[in-house]
């Protein structure tokens, strides 16, 4: 059966925005929505935060949080909010975290909040404190993150002793922003986080790096050398030796180049590198065959 709208509604109308349809019918719950429509109906009154939740009979928590997200999103103006909105920064970074009152009374309103908090107790193993109480209504109800995707995000957190209120917090708003929002999604993106972490292990071993966090680039390059050119501990280490006997220190963007070169050669092992070198000594070796040979003889 098709559908279509009573002419005869249209006596009466106000005007909605088309950016309201276009690009938020996704991203706004049904909230937001309505606090919306409500405030197009009455363009032109002075409302209040409490003249909207009584006349809509909602939470007052919930009309803030609407408030909030329509700032963000730039379809709303206060009277003292001069800072200029980024209409490209995702607007659900921006809503504002549950009170303990609101955490009660959104546990009323919806059973699944509830739920969700007995849950993530079984999870941590003991009661939760007030502050991951409400990180977790916030990500659920605020954020709108699929609550099984929650869950994956909360068994990941305690599989990495990670259990804490701002990782747990981070990486949703990282999944958010990547569109993660279905636990296949999540499983695949566990597992790519996994063998980029891999990846950054073999490259501190291989460089004698202590145990920490790489940086964005050093994640970057890590992830290129082991997983898409499936570069061997040992190829790493004599890029490394490259790159400390031409620089005297280590420098990550020159052994990508000195990387890059085996690569694009094929080469897969020192051994064949030295080879290479011999059949290409005539016309002038990019690298130092000496080097590698004592490398080689050292490890022996």
């Amino acid at each position: 059966m098709d559908y279509f709208v009573n002419p005869s509604c249209f006596a009466s109308a106000f005007v909605v925005p088309t950016e309201l349809c276009d690009k938020y019918l996704k991203l706004a719950k049904g909230e937001h929505i309505k606090v919306l429509l409500y405030m197009l109906r009455n363009n032109n009154d002075a409302l209040s935060e409490d003249i909207i939740a009584e006349n809509l009979a909602m939470p007052i928590y919930d009309v803030k949080e609407a408030l909030l997200f329509w700032l963000e999103a730039g379809l709303l103006m206060a009277k003292e909010a001069p800072k200029a909105v980024n209409k490209d920064k995702k607007v659900y970074q921006k809503i504002v975290k549950p009170t303990r009152n609101d955490v009660i009374l959104l546990s009323q309103h919806d059973p699944k909040i509830q739920w969700l908090l007995n849950q993530a107790q079984v999870v941590y193993g003991r009661n939760l404190t007030e502050a991951e109480r409400q990180n977790l209504v916030w990500i659920y109800h605020g954020l709108g993150l699929d609550i099984d995707v929650l869950f994956v995000i909360l068994n990941h957190a305690k599989s990495i002793d990670r259990l804490k209120v701002s990782f747990i917090q981070s990486l949703a708003i990282e999944w958010l922003d990547k569109g993660i929002d279905t636990v296949s999604a999540a499983d695949e993106e566990l597992r790519i986080m996994a063998q980029n972490d891999l990846a950054w292990r073999m490259v501190r071993s291989a460089f004698g790096l202590p145990p920490r966090k790489p940086g964005k680039k050093e994640k970057e390059f890590a992830n290129v050398w082991v997983n898409e050119w499936k570069m061997s501990k040992e190829m790493l280490e004599a890029a490394y030796d490259v790159c400390v006997d031409a620089k005297g220190s280590l420098i990550f963007a020159y052994i990508n180049t000195v990387l890059k070169s085996w690569h694009d050669n094929g080469y897969k092992t020192p051994d064949e590198i030295i080879r290479e070198d011999k059949k290409e000594k005539s016309h002038g070796s990019a690298y130092d065959l000496d080097l590698f040979e004592k490398m080689l003889n050292s490890k022996e």
